[in-house]
């Protein structure tokens, strides 16, 4: 009896063993299991302009431009008149083209950097009159197809679909000036044109809508350089036009 109890000892001791060792066995491999099949999950962002780092882009505006100063004065052979204040307004069609840049940054935001050239077509005028003795006296100023290469640069907001910019630069655009002076008896009328520099400065913002489209917005400021304008015989108007605009566009980036 003694030794059929040692031997049911021994195999319940065996026994024990078997599953020690099958359990831990089965626990590695499942661990292994476990770790082979772990993956990092897919992170999806929102859009940043962080995604171009080097980009070209196209597109096209509207905008209108008012609340320049601009005083009007005739210079004759017998004395120099006071016109009156001009205030050039009017609307144009914008297109444009440029490069840019982006460096991310530690503050989470990006800093975009580049270069635009752009055109404008429309017509800002205004005229104005006074009355000299007997005569009517007017003046009269048009800026059209403006020619502009910006500076731009600004950063982008923490979540990098919102870029706030602000650019300068150089624009080139064409100023017809004219004045007249009528009587009841006779009636004189003076016209010079030329193409004139000058610089423009905008404050705006940039909205990426997806990866290609983005919509803007900007304050204009844009003053061309002083001239003396000659219309011979005496008569000159010295001529420093400039406006204030609101524009919008639409951006297309490659």
């Amino acid at each position: 009896m003694e030794v059929i109890r040692g031997l049911k000892r021994l195999n319940l001791w065996r026994a024990a063993w078997v599953v020690c060792v099958s359990t831990l066995f089965a626990g590695t491999t499942l661990a292994a299991e476990l770790k082979g099949e772990v993956t990092e999950p897919d992170v999806i962002s929102a859009e940043r302009f962080s995604r171009d780092v080097s980009a070209f882009y196209l597109g096209f505006g509207a905008g209108y431009g008012a609340n320049g100063s601009d005083r009007f004065g005739l210079r004759t052979p017998t004395g120099v008149f006071d016109i009156g204040d001009q205030d050039v307004r009017g609307g144009y069609f914008s297109m444009r083209g440029g490069w840019r840049g982006v460096v991310p940054t530690s503050l989470g935001r990006d800093y975009v950097y580049g270069i635009e050239l752009g055109y404008d077509v429309g017509n800002l005028s205004d005229t104005v009159s006074t009355q000299i003795g007997g005569d009517t006296v007017t003046g009269r100023t048009e800026i059209s197809d403006m020619f502009h290469v910006q500076l731009r640069n600004g950063l982008t907001n923490r979540s990098g679909r919102v870029l706030y910019f602000v650019s300068v630069g150089y624009i080139w655009g064409q100023v017809d000036t004219t004045s007249s002076i009528s009587s009841t008896f006779s009636s004189q009328l003076f016209e010079e044109s030329d193409r004139r520099g000058g610089y423009t400065a905008s404050i705006g913002a940039e909205h990426k809508l997806n990866d290609n489209w983005s919509i803007t917005g900007e304050y204009q400021y844009v003053q061309f350089e002083s001239k003396t304008v000659e219309f011979g015989s005496g008569f000159s108007t010295k001529s420093t036009p400039g406006y204030r605009g609101l524009r919008f566009g639409l951006n297309y980036t490659f």
